[in-house]
């Protein structure tokens, strides 16, 4: 159960790290501030999935360059699935990068996936080895309630999001 614990709150990191990102980037490019996800909280599940996808990459974190061109690939693959299961079975465009450089199909584009590779970088070299020291410091009753608090909450805000929310949309 602790490697449970251990992937799911890596998990959340992936997704508030990926909304904090976002919030950044659209608050710089388009000078304001809005919860692109899909849900209420300050998480975008893609980049948890995304965080889980990559942690494998830290077995080979000697070879610098392939972590970050697998990082462009994975996430690139995963944003294009993502895009695609979206806009073709639930008619939803959560994203657009119709004319910028280098996109396919508008669901995934080169400046997209070069700044998820940056930030799988920063999962394998920095954020997943500082975690990894601070999980296996904490008592893992403490691990167990905050784990079971963090999946409570991200259910009903599941559950929530869906009755409730409208997901920004571009076309």
């Amino acid at each position: 159960m602790k490697k449970f614990y251990y992937l799911f709150l890596l998990f959340i990191i992936g997704c508030v790290s990926g909304y904090l990102y976002e919030e950044v980037f659209y608050l710089i490019t388009e000078k304001n501030l809005y919860n692109q996800g899909i849900l209420y909280g300050p998480w975008l599940p893609i980049y948890g999935c995304g965080a889980l996808l990559l942690l494998p990459l830290k077995n080979i974190k000697n070879k610098k360059t392939l972590v970050f061109i697998l990082s462009i690939f994975i996430t690139g693959i995963l944003e294009y699935i993502i895009g695609y299961i979206s806009v073709n079975y639930y008619n939803s465009w959560l994203w657009d990068y119709n004319g910028l450089f280098l996109n396919i199909n508008g669901l995934v584009c080169l400046r997209s996936v070069l700044s998820f590779a940056i930030l799988g970088y920063l999962l394998i070299y920095v954020i997943e080895p500082n975690f990894n020291k601070i999980f296996n410091k904490i008592n893992y009753i403490y691990i167990k309630y905050i784990s079971v608090i963090l999946i409570i909450i991200f259910i009903t805000d599941i559950i929530l999001s869906n009755i409730y929310r409208t997901p920004r949309t571009y076309n």
